[in-house]
């Protein structure tokens, strides 16, 4: 095991011109947009977490030197990409790691000094892929499918971890909606969209219609029902039927295609 070393000014120079080649790609495959990941545990978020972040160079020490690696994304991602072509931003509002890292507050202060950014949207989410995981996804502990995709050695100690996870991550539909609630009046009409365990329809139109967002995102259910939205717009259907199992994240540390392994 190799132990982590702190990334050198010309490595952090390296990865944001990664970042607007990046861009440049997205645009010449013919996407219409791009989205930049500063939520979930990556580069971008541990950079503003002050959890992870513990520098103290022009790159950390406080909100604003931590802000300046993804101000540099952005802004190299823009100048890369033509005029008018969006982007925007997954923003964690919390990353429920041991100490405290980002939290609704600070997540506030970061959208507020995005918006000046030109940027066109924000889209919030929550939770670390190094630290539970499922606190991104929320739902059911898929133990048995996780530590199959686990080698041999690591087994037990997954399984062990895993079943301390089992009931601790109940779906609250719409978990990252207070958040919301919080982010929204710094936006001054920048988009923002909120993910995260939405489920019925008429709940997605109350968070708009009240202004607490003014996107809905989904995930899992389009993973087991593709048409929905179509449903949805059809008036078929007011909820989806994803379970949250979460059996289709599992299915990546399997190697296998991501789908619905729920049959029920």
């Amino acid at each position: 095991m190799v132990k982590a070393a702190e990334i050198s000014e010309s490595e952090i120079q390296e990865t944001i011109t990664a970042y607007g080649e990046a861009a440049t790609r997205a645009f010449e495959a013919g996407a219409d947009g791009i989205q930049l990941n500063a939520a979930h545990g990556y580069l971008i978020n541990q950079f503003l977490s002050p959890y992870f972040n513990k520098r103290r160079d022009n790159w950390g020490g406080s909100d604003e030197n931590r802000f300046r690696y993804l101000k540099a994304v952005i802004q190299i991602s823009r100048k890369n990409i033509p005029d008018g072509m969006p982007i925007s931003i997954k923003l964690n509002t919390q990353d429920f790691t041991p100490q405290e890292g980002i939290i609704p507050a600070m997540a506030a202060k970061f959208a507020g000094w995005i918006k000046d950014l030109d940027i066109q949207g924000i889209e919030l989410s929550s939770g670390s892929a190094v630290y539970a995981f499922l606190n991104m996804s929320r739902g059911e502990v898929p133990l048995k499918e996780m530590v199959d995709g686990l080698p041999g050695w690591k087994k037990p100690m997954g399984k062990m971890m895993l079943r301390k996870m089992v009931g601790k991550f109940t779906l609250k539909e719409g978990y990252n909606v207070d958040a919301a609630k919080l982010i929204k009046p710094r936006l001054n009409g920048t988009l923002l969209g909120v993910v995260g365990g939405f489920r019925r329809l008429s709940h997605m139109e109350e968070v708009v219609d009240k202004g607490y967002a003014d996107l809905i995102s989904m995930s899992r259910p389009f993973i087991r029902e593709p048409q929905i939205l179509n449903q949805f717009k059809e008036g078929k259907r007011d909820e989806v039927s994803c379970k949250s199992c979460n059996k289709c994240l599992a299915a990546v540390a399997n190697e296998q295609p991501v789908r619905c392994f729920n049959v029920n």
